[in-house]
């Protein structure tokens, strides 16, 4: 593995990046937990997936169970030992019942929003520290312990499941980082982008049922994003044939939602539906 920042062996034969992941693991207290994104923004360097094959290959010493991905979801293969790990140490989990109770024992994730590990100040090899609360966060939101969130009532995640994911990577990887978002996990059956404390979710698993989407049906029409700018709008727009969208009601563009609502209305190749709106 070669990491940008710190990839020279330590005393203990051990990637000096590997050696910073595992400190911040052992760092988190019982009943928390942080996510692969998390520990690498605190370490300064490297990436998500970086996080995952250091713990993968090195994380057999360490709390192991409080790492896990975007998703909340536990390493996978390991969901039911990381849940009896959950239960000794009372780890808010959500699923089929509150808290875990009673749930297939491989269906639940851990509720990032009460779990998540928030220091305050944490020095790392990179020169990162954690996020405190003058730091401040998106408009309408709150701090708790360092980590911006949403109150009660905000969006905590959005999950869209589809039938190719690979095309769905291409896709709704393209719109969303050239709308700010930020890669959190990817876990070959689903990927999770984040913006602030909101994640979203495009995953293709097993209990996926056969059928294509149909956004006219019942059940959720698309999603809406703020775009920017008219001009930042107008480029996604542009841009957007070469990455897997077309766009909608093109003879009422930009105004299909109304005179005064300068929008663009994109569909995939799966037909999901998203709106990018000029703000």
């Amino acid at each position: 593995m070669s990491v940008d920042g710190g990839d020279e062996p330590g005393p203990a034969g051990i990637p000096e990046h590997a050696e910073a992941v595992l400190a911040l693991a052992r760092a988190i207290p019982a009943g928390q937990v942080a996510t692969y994104g998390d520990l690498a923004k605190l370490v300064g360097s490297g990436g998500p997936r970086q996080v995952g094959q250091v713990m993968s290959r090195y994380g057999s010493d360490v709390p192991w169970w409080r790492v896990l991905r975007a998703s909340g979801r536990p390493p996978v293969g390991h969901e039911e030992l990381a849940l009896e790990h959950y239960r000794v140490e009372g780890t808010p989990l959500v699923g089929g019942l509150p808290d875990g109770a009673g749930m297939p024992r491989g269906d639940y994730r851990v509720d990032l929003r009460r779990a998540r590990w928030s220091p305050e100040s944490v020095d790392s090899p990179g020169g990162q520290t954690g996020r405190g609360p003058a730091d401040g966060g998106p408009a309408g939101a709150r701090t708790d312990g360092g980590r911006t969130a949403y109150g009660r009532g905000g969006l905590h995640h959005v999950e869209v499941w589809v039938a190719d994911l690979a095309a769905a990577r291409a896709s709704w990887g393209w719109l969303l980082g050239e709308l700010g978002w930020v890669l959190g996990d990817d876990w070959g059956q689903g990927i999770a982008w984040e913006l602030g404390p909101v994640y979203l979710v495009v995953e293709s698993g097993p209990d996926l049922v056969a059928g294509d989407h149909e956004r006219t049906r019942p059940g959720v029409n698309h999603l809406a994003f703020h775009g920017g700018t008219r001009e930042q709008v107008d480029a996604l727009v542009a841009a957007a044939p070469e990455h897997g969208w077309e766009l909608l009601f093109t003879d009422r563009h930009p105004f299909a939602g109304g005179p005064e609502h300068y929008a663009a209305y994109l569909q995939d190749g799966q037909g999901f539906e998203v709106e990018v709106v000029a703000t």
